[in-house]
């Protein structure tokens, strides 16, 4: 008859081995890159399954004592034994995997982890002869041998070299992946002092599985940490890259790219306004009120920019004092006028509190959609024989030297205005 206990323990062992199957599982899976890292980690976790399910039977066959029971009872005693032995040996592997930072050349303890597991086995299987570590009596009931304290001393000596590679190494690692590796080492080392010293439960197989668990989701925590850490310096890196340190808006390398595929993309349906805007007098400026100033108000012009037009559209700055903007999917004159008229309102206002004459000239270039009477659209060039228009048609390069030369033809004739050029894309 099974004992309560018995049940708990069957029962709780069973649990865990589907623990660590998931645990593997997951480790699999998130790991498509399969270092040899992970091949322990995932190896560990199989030891663990195969340490609580041979523990599991061990104690589902110590009752009966029929032939079935005589020899899985031995065959699952052993398993426990080997396996915590070969458990002890990836345990060490995947200490040395985590500080060793690619190193080569692996130390005396680990050769040393390696050995102890060997003889660990070796005076096993003597065991199974001789009643060294533990023995059955007739009734099959399982009894420590006198030589039982050296398999743990075995294994204790094992674990202590683990951690003596651990601290040796430890300024290869990130705190948080030490503090998980040395959480390690408590629940094992007092589960085996405890069963040194009283026999009842099987606390070391727990500990040592509740542990590895502990290891592994911090180890996870921390990869995960590492990664959006990365992932964050690299969208700074890219986002430095591309904006401008002074203003926050693009670059002119960035917004010339942006700008530049937005037209490659443009067919007779698109309109858009490519426009320069250049603070009037800018030297003048910084000789009369200083630098801090001058910076001042490319900073409140980019501001202006960036509050008037929408999220969609392409602000960058050009260098020194101007900026280049490309106002998508409207060639809208009475919108132009509007959105400039609100640009020089505001930019008189804040002037005005400043007690300084700060003003703009822009340049346009309209391109306007193809369109005949009707408002449909023209019917040449077309794709596929459905009638419309697909023909880009518009230059980019073009378009710039037009929005310089009304910037030009603003800065000669009206400063603080603007001027438009149509382009032609017939």
């Amino acid at each position: 008859m099974m004992t309560v206990r018995a049940m708990f323990h069957i029962g709780m062992e069973l649990w865990g081995v589907v623990i660590c199957l998931i645990f593997a599982g997951g480790i699999f899976i998130a790991t498509p890159r399969k270092t040899r890292r992970t091949r322990i980690k995932i190896l560990m976790q199989i030891a663990c399954m195969l340490l609580l399910g041979s523990d599991a039977l061990s104690w589902y066959f110590r009752v009966e004592a029929d032939e079935t029971t005589y020899y899985m009872v031995r065959i699952s005693n052993f398993s426990v034994f080997c396996i915590n032995y070969i458990f002890m040996s990836f345990f060490a592997t995947y200490v040395w995997l985590t500080v060793s930072k690619n190193q080569h050349r692996k130390p005396a303890a680990l050769h040393t982890v390696y050995a102890l597991s060997v003889i660990g086995i070796l005076l096993l299987i003597i065991t199974q002869f001789t009643g060294l570590f533990y023995y059955f009596d007739d009734h099959n009931l399982y009894h420590r041998g006198n030589f039982y304290l050296l398999s743990q001393a075995i294994a204790v000596l094992g674990i202590a070299l683990c951690l003596f590679m651990l601290i040796s190494y430890r300024k290869n690692l990130d705190r948080i992946i030490f503090l998980s590796m040395m959480s390690f080492f408590v629940l094992p080392v007092l589960a085996t002092i405890y069963q040194a010293l009283a026999y009842g439960f099987s606390l070391q197989c727990l500990a040592i599985v509740i542990s590895t668990q502990i290891m592994f989701i911090m180890d996870t925590v921390e990869m995960n940490m590492r990664f959006y850490s990365q992932q964050a310096a690299y969208e700074k890196a890219r986002y430095e890259s591309e904006h401008d340190g002074m203003t926050g808006l693009l670059n002119k390398e960035a917004g010339y790219k942006r700008m530049r595929k937005y037209f490659d993309r443009m067919d007779s349906h698109d309109e858009a306004m490519l426009m320069f805007v250049d603070i009037d007098d800018f030297k003048t400026i910084n000789d009369t009120y200083g630098h801090t100033v001058g910076d001042f108000w490319i900073r409140e012009v980019a501001s202006q920019l960036r509050h008037i037009y929408w999220q969609d559209d392409i602000i960058c700055r050009y260098g020194g004092d101007e900026f280049m903007a490309l106002i998508r999917n409207t060639a809208s004159e009475q919108v132009l006028e509007t959105t400039l008229g609100m640009f020089f309102q505001q930019l008189a206002r804040a002037s005005e509190q400043h007690g300084q004459d700060v003003h703009c000239s822009v340049g346009v270039c309209r391109i306007a959609a193809i369109r005949i009477s009707g408002n449909r659209d023209i019917s040449r060039n077309t794709d596929g024989g459905n009638g419309e228009d697909t023909r880009g048609g518009v230059d980019f390069g073009q378009c710039v030297k037009q929005a310089d030369l009304a910037l030009y033809e603003t800065k000669r004739s009206n400063k603080g205005t603007f001027t438009v050029y149509n382009y032609d894309r017939s």
